[in-house]
């Protein structure tokens, strides 16, 4: 029998678009406070600088709580091109998460830019919403789509194809922080069902912050 996928709809959410600017240094000391995201050995944040993809799942698996430059949490290297790199833990934390694919042998590309869907397609995953974003299209659009609906792209105007700014990323992931996780309910043969972990009816709350605050 084919499987049935049914996944609670989220409403588009009305949010009046905020200056970017203003939020700019708010979001830094929001991130900050929880470690997510460092300066350099000279404390500078280089938020003009484009991202890489190493950054990028080190931002990342940070906001779900774990610490990629000492947890032991990670399984072993697979990708062909990160051994003895900084940001190789991280990155099979991403991968053991399911925020990033690749098979053993693969190469993973850690200090090239990330273009800003690739970043928002990790994020979405993050969160719990890849089935939803699937069933709206897929990359990019099904994505970008959700990215849009549930906040993380509130007050940021980026262009597809695009490589983002480490400015840009801190603003997505800050969006992040309080957007309800979507995780499966449902594990029948013939069905499988997802819902928001949004602390009513019973539900757990489950966010990055609530992670963060209770690692």
């Amino acid at each position: 029998m084919k499987k049935i996928l049914s996944i609670i709809l989220i409403c588009v959410l009305v949010i009046p678009t905020a200056v970017f600017a203003q939020e700019k240094v708010d979001c830094v000391a929001e991130l900050g406070k929880y470690s997510v995201i460092k300066g350099d050995p000279d404390g500078n944040m280089r938020l003009s600088d484009n991202l890489s993809r190493g950054e990028a799942v080190t931002l990342l698996v940070r906001a779900y709580g774990f610490t990629p430059e000492t947890s032991i949490a990670a399984p072993a290297n697979e990708f062909s091109d990160m051994e003895n790199h900084w940001a190789c833990n991280a990155a099979m934390i991403a991968k053991g998460l399911k925020i990033i694919d690749g098979a053993k042998g693969d190469m993973f590309n850690p200090d090239e830019s990330i273009k800003s869907e690739d970043f928002i397609q990790m994020i979405i995953r993050l969160l719990g919403y890849e089935e939803l974003a699937d069933r709206r299209g897929g990359k990019p659009i099904g994505y970008l789509t959700v990215a849009s609906q549930i906040g993380v792209t509130k007050g940021v105007s980026m262009a597809m194809g695009q490589f983002i700014t480490r400015e840009e990323a801190v603003h997505l992931l800050c969006n992040s922080l309080d957007i309800p996780h979507m995780a499966q309910t449902s594990f029948g043969e013939d069905s499988v069902a997802y819902g928001l972990l949004n602390g009513e009816d019973g539900k757990e709350l489950r966010t990055l912050r609530t992670m963060l605050e209770g690692r």
